[in-house]
């Protein structure tokens, strides 16, 4: 009785989340290119290198599982005051007995522009174009036409009129972003983003009437510096698409350590609320030019009776590359020119 529960509320959860939700984090600031298009670029180095990993669900059979890999770097000009970047973003996401998956390819430009003297404000306007595509395994699925009476027959019709099992699809969106930085421990990032601005058609049963919702995203984190080796971080999110939303906000408190080869080392603790969903609770480290977080969902919606709280595991790791200066060695005196 508790299987079938479980498997009615996640399947008619998961059908409203599918047809309205994107790939999504809960350690959102550590995907910047899927928070949003104009956060390409936007970090001190030469190259930035991000993966993530989620699964979602474990309780059930098979959980929700989410993939990332990306990166981005600023491209060398002669402009003094502005700088373009560029990324490359892939996400896969795979769920279900059907293996329903998501793949997502997408490019970031972005244009930075410096609007101060002292080089502490920044303002970045980024487009997104990418191509995806869904598809499922229909011979996974049993449907109750298949059924004989005794038992399940898989030479029975589904009696399902699927069109196709895979749809492609071009994407575009766009996003701006602005940045405050006096140091690297006290900042302000904020930005708008919005996706799917051509609204691609999203239907298995060649229904052109179906597409996929405009989604428009609202984003923020700022570091404070509280005294001695302590930083306290508030961040929020809030995305909108269709008729779903999404409002995820908290805080880190960040401890320094000392420095190593003169780059940061810092542990970071926190806790987010996702709104009628979940707490979610977050360890992250900063090692040289490494940053690794760990979190864990709670779930505190009406799916907790069937996943016993048991919301999603994410793990991401960013690695920041920035160019060793060459080392000229002082010139040495002669003894005989003494």
């Amino acid at each position: 009785m508790k299987r079938s529960k479980l498997i009615l509320i996640l399947f008619f959860a998961c059908a409203g989340i599918a047809s309205a939700q994107d790939i999504h984090y809960s350690q959102f600031n550590s995907s910047p290119q899927n928070l949003n298009p104009a956060q390409t670029g936007l970090f001190d180095g030469d190259w930035r290198f991000a993966g993530n990993f989620r699964s979602q669900w474990s309780v059930i059979p098979v959980p929700y599982r989410t993939f990332s890999l990306a990166a981005d770097t600023r491209l060398k000009t002669k402009l003094e005051n502005d700088v373009p970047a560029a990324g490359l973003i892939i996400n896969t996401d795979k769920s279900g007995d059907s293996k329903f998956t998501t793949t997502q390819v997408f490019l970031s430009g972005s244009y930075i522009k410096k609007l101060s003297a002292d080089s502490t404000h920044f303002l970045s306007i980024a487009i997104q174009p990418g191509v995806s595509s869904k598809s499922f395994n229909l011979s996974a699925l049993t449907f109750d036409n298949q059924y004989d009476g005794d038992s399940y027959n898989s030479s029975l019709s589904s009696g399902e009129n699927f069109a196709k099992t895979r749809i492609t699809y071009l994407d575009l969106g766009a996003g701006i972003a602005y940045l405050w930085k006096k140091n690297h421990r006290m900042y302000v990032n904020a930005g708008y983003s919005v996706l799917h601005l051509n609204r691609p058609k999203q239907s298995f049963f060649n229904d052109d009437d179906i597409k996929l919702d405009v989604k428009n995203s609202v984003s923020a984190i700022v570091s404070i510096p509280v005294g001695g080796q302590v930083d306290i971080l508030p961040s929020f999110m809030y995305q909108r698409q269709g008729k779903m939303q999404e409002t995820v906000a908290g805080l880190f408190g960040k401890y320094h350590l000392k420095p190593i080869d003169g780059m940061t080392t810092a542990v970071s603790l926190g806790g987010f609320y996702r709104m009628k969903d979940a707490l979610i609770l977050v360890a992250n480290m900063d090692y040289k030019n490494f940053n690794v977080g760990l979190s864990y969902d709670v779930n505190t919606s009406k799916l907790t009776e069937a996943t016993s709280q048991r919301g999603g595991f994410e793990i991401s790791v960013i690695y920041i590359f920035k160019k060793v200066k060459p080392f000229v060695a002082k010139k040495r005196v002669c003894p005989t020119d003494m």
